[in-house]
């Protein structure tokens, strides 16, 4: 069965666990594991355990109103008392910097190598490298803007760890002058570690016009 809608659940504060909505009207919150007072907090939303509906929950459908719907953001989120519902967006369209596999000619292309000794404790390991394999922004379909860097490892020839590291853009951030906004948004995912800058995403041609500027 098809995912429709993702929710974030988060409760005072921390995440908690997800929500989902499935095409054809039933729903599931799955809970994350949790200490025994946080759960017996959650039992006055109805929340105490994962559980399954044939339709969409009321502990949920209650707070998808106006008047609890979180004033300021793009995002659709709900706040009612220390209950916050937060839908997680879909990636609507890319904006490519960097592909390590791209070739000459084609986005994301550079004869930059974008990589980085590795180190712990302020101190370089000999032989371990860091680089990124691919650079972009994502702009959602709620209008919001996230950061996604893929960094890998390498030690003495051999994969050793890495990850995709995806950051959201902070909202108020698009409001500042757009060379402002990109010196802050080139710190997000790691990018200034493995050698971008803020000068390189000021001479990206349509960069400006993808963030709304």
């Amino acid at each position: 069965m098809d995912i429709e809608e993702k929710y974030l659940v988060i409760f005072e504060g921390e995440t908690i666990g997800r929500y989902y909505e499935f095409e054809g009207g039933s729903s599931r919150f799955v809970l994350y594991q949790l200490a025994k007072e946080e759960a017996e907090a959650l039992a006055e939303y109805g929340l105490s355990r994962s559980r399954s509906s044939k339709g969409h929950m009321r502990a949920f459908s209650r707070m998808m109103k106006d008047e609890f719907r979180v004033p300021g953001t793009r995002k659709r989120a709900w706040e009612r008392g220390g209950l916050r519902l937060e839908r997680v967006p879909e990636d609507e369209i890319s904006f490519i910097v960097f592909d390590r596999r791209a070739e000459k000619g084609e986005p994301g292309y550079s004869d930059k190598a974008y990589s980085a000794p590795h180190s712990e404790d302020g101190g370089v390991i000999e032989g371990m490298n860091e680089w990124a394999s691919w650079y972009r922004f994502n702009r959602k379909d709620d209008g919001t803007f996230e950061a996604e860097l893929d960094e890998a490892w390498w030690w003495g020839g051999s994969h050793n760890d890495g990850g995709t590291i995806r950051t959201e853009v902070p909202e108020e951030w698009l409001s500042l002058p757009y060379e402002e906004f990109l010196e802050r948004v080139v710190t997000l995912s790691s990018a200034a570690h493995y050698g971008f800058t803020a000068e390189e995403l000021l001479a990206k041609e349509g960069l400006r016009e993808f963030f709304g500027f």
